[in-house]
């Protein structure tokens, strides 16, 4: 069991405090079903900051490699996890939406006097990770190359446009 790491999300913020860490892959409970493997480490480094207007944030950055599963062949992909996010941090819940709205490069948390990091941590890697990961074309064990049925079709077209200028000629 992982030691838990709690901040008080706003005094964090408002004291530009940081925190440096790193966390078992194994210990992610709810990124263990898109794992290959659960070996490793993630990096992180937590950091608050005060910016325009008083708003407050969490700053989030997060790097390592997962061995996610490849969704086509089922074996093992390596995924770089480079991942950095700022978060806001609201205290009316009723204001996230419109928060969430107004910026598009900033996301929005509630406050929270006992937040756990590294549930954070997790929370990033999860919204960070593809939907259907898989190896690149052509690298992939399933065999075939998942691209070849769109070249196919070009191919098949071509020779009926062919067939078709051949036909026209002996007429």
């Amino acid at each position: 069991m992982p030691e838990q790491v709690v901040i008080n999300s706003i005094e964090f913020a408002r004291n530009g405090e940081s925190l440096n860490g790193s966390v078992a892959v194994a210990n992610l409970s709810r990124l263990q079903d898109l794992l290959f493997s659960s070996s490793g480490l993630l990096e992180y480094t937590l950091t608050g900051k005060r910016g325009e207007n008083g708003k407050l944030f969490l700053v989030c950055a997060v790097k390592g490699m997962l061995q996610l599963r490849c969704q086509r062949c089922l074996g093992a992909l390596a995924y770089p996890v480079d991942l950095d996010s700022e978060l806001e941090l609201i205290e009316d819940e009723p204001l996230l939406p419109a928060v969430v709205n107004e910026d598009e490069l900033t996301d929005a948390i509630k406050v929270d006097p006992n937040m756990d990091v590294l549930a954070l941590i997790e929370d990033e890697v999860l919204l960070g990770l593809p939907m259907a990961p898989t190896h690149a074309s052509g690298n992939c064990k399933a065999g075939g190359d998942f691209g070849q049925a769109e070249t196919d079709k070009q191919n098949a077209f071509s020779a009926l446009a062919a067939l078709k200028t051949k036909d026209l000629r002996k007429n």
